[in-house]
């Protein structure tokens, strides 16, 4: 069953997330390569995802972090992408030494707390956490 019919009905609104990603300097050419597989099969096969960008976050003598924009039609759509085998194999290939260290990701969104509970609870895998949304509004399609 999806988030959006069994938790809040905030589910139901647009939602962001942040992924950043730490990349040895070694491994950029190779990763770029990959971010542009991935944002190909995203584009293709997930009409919830609203907005799909990249962007180099920081750079040291070391490491770049790149940051994922990620933008979606409801959480419904988040849950898709997070479970599509394509996601899954693209994080497999990242995990097979691209990546320094784990993935972290941001989400944005309007959810009480039964629905973060159950996010957390059904995603533990994923090194997740929430913003602190100062000021700022979802709108629903």
């Amino acid at each position: 069953m999806s988030t959006q019919e069994n938790h809040s009905p905030s589910t139901s609104k647009i939602m962001a997330l942040e992924a950043f990603e730490h990349v040895p300097n070694d491994n950029v050419a190779r990763y770029l390569e990959l971010a542009q597989i991935i944002d190909d099969q995203v584009r293709d096969e997930e009409p919830g995802m609203l907005l799909h960008a990249l962007t180099q976050f920081s750079k040291s003598d070391t490491e770049t972090v790149f940051k994922w924009l990620e933008v979606f039609e409801n959480a419904d759509a988040l849950e898709a992408h997070l479970g599509s085998k394509h996601v899954a194999a693209h994080i497999e290939k990242l995990a097979d030494g691209i990546l320094e260290g784990r993935i972290d990701l941001v989400i944005y969104a309007d959810w009480d707390e039964a629905t973060r509970t159950y996010w957390q609870n059904h995603f533990s895998a994923v090194n997740f956490s929430f913003a602190a949304v100062e000021s700022g509004f979802y709108r629903q399609r």
